[in-house]
């Protein structure tokens, strides 16, 4: 378990990526809040589940709780590709966010090989 979860290198980039992809809203804010205010709620909040899953399982007693954790981060990265991908078609935002795109694809990519070494270490 690491001593101190601010020192991987996926939280400190999922914590940035959330907080990017606030900012992006807040730019469209008007206009996603009126076409589609839940999705933009459910955005956000799944953006920021990543770190904090991240941040709570790497807390936890095991590398099997750990593991456990990251998977709910995976989780959360998948729902807030497809939110954007959603908010995208609608066209609420436009090339703005496909830098953010690759970013959640690649902070997903990220947890599943630490999945994997948690999961390979026992």
């Amino acid at each position: 378990m690491p001593n101190n979860p601010n020192n991987l290198m996926v939280l400190t980039r999922a914590r940035a990526f959330a907080v990017d992809l606030h900012r992006a809203v807040e730019r469209r804010e008007r206009l996603l809040g009126r076409a589609s205010p839940g999705l933009r709620n459910q955005m956000l909040r799944a953006s920021m589940s990543i770190p904090l899953n991240i941040a709570e399982g790497a807390g936890k007693d095991t590398r099997a709780e750990f593991a456990q954790f990251v998977g709910h981060a995976i989780g959360s990265a998948n729902e807030v590709e497809q939110q954007m991908l959603l908010a995208q078609a609608l066209t609420l935002f436009d090339g703005e966010i496909d830098p953010l795109l690759d970013e959640c694809r690649e902070i997903r990519m990220m947890l599943y090989g630490l999945r994997k070494r948690l999961q390979s270490i026992d």
